[in-house]
């Protein structure tokens, strides 16, 4: 029987603190960017009846609280198949609980100080989950919570905090293609909105726990990205840059942007783009609304700065593989004759929101985008078309012709120019048609189409020509040459599609007294230019089917009279 879980992944990303225009960053290591636990409690138990976790402090331990970089295996999660390494995180996250049932429970927390003058300070976090939805009373499911607790005033922060209990209709979730009533959500961020906490001592509380039945069970990834910046992206523009896109962090349930000053509603959606770029200094704000119960109404703001560095970004318009094989979007090919310092990612949409996991192995046909980000911040995003698999070939039947008509075989398809075509008359592709333009015979061909990438498609197609009759030998069975201009000598014609190869002429004894290679011949009656005496002879005909190229052979007998 199969034991079922809990699979829950979180990332906070990007710790952002703002307050008018300043951004405070985060504490250190939040994100465990030095490669351990330093900053971070770590608590291990087991989950009673009841469903409360019952944890004691402990060390980090590996199983329970393990660390994970990029050679960590698996990559991708077994239940909802997205990157045990967040992609929007740093080099190293943690995996909070395990595979294991038993009850088991886990915690991870970090108590920091709110900057004094820092009244707004936002953590937006992302997270990816897996839960499985097995027929328990609420308070018996696994479950995933985050909690922000006040140490100072020693109690818990309603609206920064929310709490996953495994069911099928958490908003955003899907069925897990691993496992029967199992569900998963992409990585997604949330946000904990801390207003009024300036000077305060806060701690984060991430939890998992197991069914209280035991059967069950239920593990985290967390990563925590340590930078200042502000989570909108895109607000640094170049000098030749024609517009700039703003994005918020995804996942959210709804976005609405508005001037700096909230008056005027701008646009909705993830993305704003802007055209023409507004002037350097110029502010907007975003509101983000979660979904509901999974974080905090907030406003977000960024200020749009102009950067005078240059700013080259190209990419290839197309990008080829075969069937079997895949394209790379991260090589250097692609971008060639770009700037030197940009930072790449890879995405399904025209936003950079639709994370590509490996974008060096597509295997997937369909437009794909690359976001380049330079040093100085200036970005921009290029589309590329990936085409895999091997030459389109449709090929249909020609109609049926009588000979002498012939059949073209490069006019039984559409052509493509970027690919080239030959033609065979077997399937093994290695006996070429030498006139493929004039077939004249009936048949199964074969058309290769090679791609400029080397893939090949071979389809067949079948010919059917009305072959001509044999040809017909003709000769007189009698002669007179006696020079009285009638009769005087022994010709043969030819009709329909033959060719005359040589002519031999025999006595009764079976001598030969005349051969000829000349199609024109007329003979005489003579042999070594002595006339022969009257009788009959007997004359054998080779020559060739110039249809079929065969051989034809014929004889008869003529009479010599004098």
């Amino acid at each position: 029987m199969r034991t079922i879980s809990l699979i829950i992944i979180l990332l906070v990303s990007r710790v952002a603190v703002s307050y008018a225009q300043q951004v405070y960053c985060p504490p250190p290591n939040i994100g465990f960017e030095n490669g351990g636990f330093t900053g971070w409690a770590c608590d291990t138990g087991s989950v009673d009846a009841q469903g409360n976790p019952q944890l004691l402090p402990t060390n980090a331990i590996n199983d329970r609280q393990t660390l994970i970089d990029s050679n960590y295996y698996p990559q991708l999660d077994p239940w909802g198949n997205f990157p045990t390494l967040c992609p929007w995180g740093g080099s190293y996250c943690i995996r909070l609980g395990n595979q294991e049932t038993g009850r088991g429970a886990e915690r991870v927390s970090y108590t920091f100080n709110v900057p004094a003058g820092a009244n707004e300070f936002d953590m937006i976090f992302y997270y990816a989950v897996v839960l499985q939805n097995p027929p328990h009373l609420s308070y018996q499911q696994p479950r995933f919570t985050v909690k922000t607790f006040d140490v100072t005033d020693n109690t818990y922060v309603d609206c920064a905090s929310f709490d996953f209990i495994a069911s099928a209709d958490l908003p955003g979730f899907k069925p897990s293609p691993a496992g029967d009533t199992v569900f998963y959500k992409d990585w997604a961020p949330s946000t904990l909105h801390l207003r009024g906490y300036a000077g305060k001592q806060m701690r984060l509380e991430f939890t998992t726990n197991d069914c209280t039945l035991g059967r069950h069970f239920g593990y985290a990834y967390l990563d925590v990205n340590e930078n200042c910046n502000s989570p909108v992206t895109g607000n640094v523009y170049c000098t030749d840059q024609t517009s700039v896109t703003l994005v918020a962090p995804g996942g959210f349930g709804t976005y609405q942007w508005y001037t700096a000053d909230l008056s005027t509603k701008l646009d909705g959606g993830e993305a704003i783009n802007i055209s023409p770029p507004p002037p350097d200094g110029t502010k907007y704000a975003v509101v983000v609304t979660p979904f509901f119960g999974l974080g905090c109404v907030d406003t977000l703001y960024t200020v749009v700065s102009k950067n005078d560095a240059g700013f080259v970004f190209k990419t290839k318009d197309t990008l080829r593989a075969c069937a079997d094989g895949a394209v790379d979007l991260t090589a250097a090919s692609v971008t060639a004759g770009s700037s030197s310092d940009l930072t790449l990612t890879y995405s399904t949409d025209t936003f950079g929101l639709s994370y590509v996991y490996k974008p060096n192995s597509i295997t997937t046909s369909g437009t794909y985008y690359i976001k380049a980000v330079s040093k100085k911040g200036c970005s921009g995003v290029a589309p590329v078309q990936v085409i895999i698999g091997n030459p389109q070939l449709t090929v249909t039947n020609p109609a049926p012709v009588i000979f002498p008509t012939t059949v073209d075989l490069s006019k039984t398809f559409t052509h493509d120019s970027n690919n080239t075509y030959s033609y065979f008359s077997d399937n093994e592709t290695s006996d070429p048609v030498p006139d493929y333009q004039h077939v004249a015979h009936t048949g199964t061909y074969y058309i290769r189409a090679t791609s400029s990438t080397g893939c090949i498609t071979v389809k067949q197609v079948y010919v059917a020509v009305t072959p001509p009759p044999p040809p017909v030998i003709k000769a007189v069975n009698a002669f007179t040459p006696n020079n009285d201009g009638i009769n005087d000598y022994f010709s043969i014609s030819i009709t329909g599609y033959g060719k005359f190869n040589s002519v031999r002429i025999y006595n009764r004894y079976g001598q030969m007294v005349f051969q000829t290679l000349a199609e024109d011949f007329n003979w005489d009656g003579k042999y070594n230019g002595d006339p022969l005496p009257p009788g009959t002879y007997y004359w054998i005909f080779n020559g060739t089917n110039t249809y079929y190229n065969t051989k034809v052979v014929e004889s008869g007998y003529i009479t010599l009279i004098r």
